[in-house]
């Protein structure tokens, strides 16, 4: 076969890798943007969740997989509630929360001896609210003398009881946690789009330089 027909055979078969590679390229910048990360979730606590305690505590701690978000950078955005064994679940908690990195901690002054539930809200490292809770028992000693707790949450928890909604999340992520902004799935759309054009043009020319070869080979 002459040295010009197995030039143009070259050339056609690497257009056409070319515009396979292109085209899978293309599928993946079409693609949406994910957070690479997942909501948040416990990992310990003190107490523990479940466990029996017979000493007096001054706070409890809860510990997560990744960052919790603090927006104001005063532990706002977490709220930690200690609900205590009585038939009015009187609160037990004494002040606000404090955020260290993956840690929430939250001052308390516990009463009888009981169930207690502490309960918690916060901003997980992919912008989003997260809520639950866990329960310990407390064993009063005979010396300890019980806190009479509260009614109501703290001021501090009342105040910010809407802070963690999904729109505050929502808002403050991009610049927060890594994940992506509300424009990069439009951005990710558009290069797809563009990529596409390019990857039609590039398979339209190499189907074109393979059909005049066969053309040509049939002609011959």
């Amino acid at each position: 076969m002459p040295a010009r027909p197995r030039v143009f055979t070259r050339m056609a078969s690497a257009l056409a890798a070319a515009a396979l590679t292109l085209a899978a390229a293309g599928v993946l910048a079409a693609l949406p943007a994910q957070s690479a990360s997942a909501h948040d979730y416990l990992v310990s606590s003190s107490p523990a969740a479940g466990s029996t305690i017979s000493e007096p505590i001054a706070s409890v701690s809860l510990t997560f997989n990744d960052l919790v978000l603090d927006f104001n950078k005063d532990g706002s955005s977490a709220i930690v509630q200690v609900t205590g064994p009585d038939a009015d679940s009187r609160h037990f908690e004494t002040g606000c929360a404090a955020i260290s990195s993956r840690t929430i901690t939250a001052p308390v002054a516990l009463g009888a001896s009981g169930e207690y539930a502490i309960t918690w809200r916060m901003v997980s490292a992919d912008g989003h609210p997260v809520s639950d809770r866990i329960t310990f028992d407390y064993l009063a000693s005979a010396t300890s003398t019980p806190a009479p707790g509260i009614a109501a949450g703290t001021a501090c928890a009342a105040a910010n009881a809407t802070l963690n909604s999904s729109g505050v999340g929502a808002g403050a992520r991009d610049s927060q946690s890594g994940s992506a902004a509300p424009g990069d799935a439009g951005t990710g759309l558009l290069l797809g789009g563009g990529i596409t054009v390019v990857v039609l043009a590039l398979g339209s020319v190499a189907w074109i330089v393979l059909a005049a070869r066969r053309r040509d080979r049939h002609a011959r």
